[in-house]
């Protein structure tokens, strides 16, 4: 594991150092449990992302089997067939690669067991150079929601 800083920016070796970010540079909430994103058809970990406009959204498709698939409740607040060729970005590293592996940050209300989830970040590591930085994250403002927890 080599998290490190390059540039001021942060960077890593694996997905492992993906993880630790989370912990070395917390979003808006420091995230309580982490799951790395792994894809459910063919357990790929590799992903091209795309974000809506307002980046509270991510849709991940699995560049070894080519599965899309909403991340956590993304679907339901994903922008409409009318909306979605301009609401979209593609998530893109500075070096120009836009393939990553992907991880979930959790902010729980509490330490519970069973509390709600407060805040989601989503957090990325560019496959070419290791840079990692956030590409999304928004407050979950409903309950209950600890089975977002599943659906990374």
């Amino acid at each position: 594991m080599a998290l490190r800083t390059v540039n001021d920016r942060w960077a890593g070796d694996d997905l492992d150092d993906l993880v630790a970010y989370f912990d070395a540079d917390p979003d808006e909430y420091p995230a309580h449990q982490v799951i790395a994103a792994r894809c459910s058809h063919c357990t790929g970990q590799v992903f091209v992302l795309v974000t809506d406009e307002s980046s509270t959204c991510v849709r991940r498709t699995c560049v070894t089997c080519d599965q899309t698939t909403h991340m956590l409740d993304s679907e339901e607040h994903w922008p409409t067939p009318e909306e979605e060729d301009e609401a979209q970005y593609f998530v893109e590293c500075a070096c120009g690669s836009d393939q990553f592996e992907a991880a979930v940050g959790f902010s729980f209300y509490d330490d519970g067991p069973t509390s709600d989830i407060r805040w989601v970040s989503v957090a990325v590591r560019c496959t070419t150079d290791g840079l990692i930085g956030y590409c999304a994250s928004w407050k979950i403002g409903y309950g209950p929601s600890r089975h977002l927890v599943d659906s990374v």
